[in-house]
């Protein structure tokens, strides 16, 4: 598994990026929260170099990207395809490796499914920072299917049968 082979390297490339409860700890899960919180092709634009670094490896369940130009390209043509998106931070939890784990609801509103429609869905982001407190590893934990697909015309329909029938 890719994303298991990234933490270890990771692990000895970038040890802990800052101590706990710094400001520089704070300043970068901040930046994290507000690149996410109006999710929007102008906002990615703007903020994409002040939040990720230039070599991140990224994994939202629905794509791996690696490098920040790539990400760059994803993340406005993935803000393009909603009306709108609004990710709220619940709670962060660290370790002393370095690692932050990042509890939040997503409220999206789809151009093509369900449009001026709210849904919601609740994940995890595991975060490693790089020394200057850019993102360096982003690995998403969420259900993609209620999250996501369950709102597209035909495939919902079998998703949810399915999830009926388990």
């Amino acid at each position: 598994m890719e994303y298991l082979s990234i933490l270890e390297q990771a692990k000895r490339d970038l040890p802990q990026a800052f101590p706990r409860g710094s400001a520089a700890e704070a300043d970068a899960l901040t930046r994290f929260a507000a690149f996410f919180s109006d999710f929007s092709p102008n906002k990615v634009e703007k903020l994409v170099d002040a939040t990720y670094a230039p070599d991140v490896w990224f994994n939202d369940t629905l794509k791996t990207i690696r490098g920040r130009d790539a990400l760059r390209g994803y993340l406005a043509h993935s803000a393009s395809a909603v009306q709108s998106c609004r990710v709220d931070i619940l709670d962060t939890l660290s370790n002393e490796a370095g690692d932050y784990f990042v509890r939040w609801r997503m409220v999206i509103r789809f151009k093509r499914f369900k449009p001026n429609e709210d849904t919601e869905t609740i994940g995890i982001s595991h975060l490693r920072f790089s020394r200057d407190g850019l993102v360096a590893l982003h690995q998403d934990y969420w259900d993609s299917t209620q999250g996501l697909f369950e709102h597209v015309p035909i495939l919902g329909m079998g998703i949810r049968a399915i999830k009926r029938r388990v």
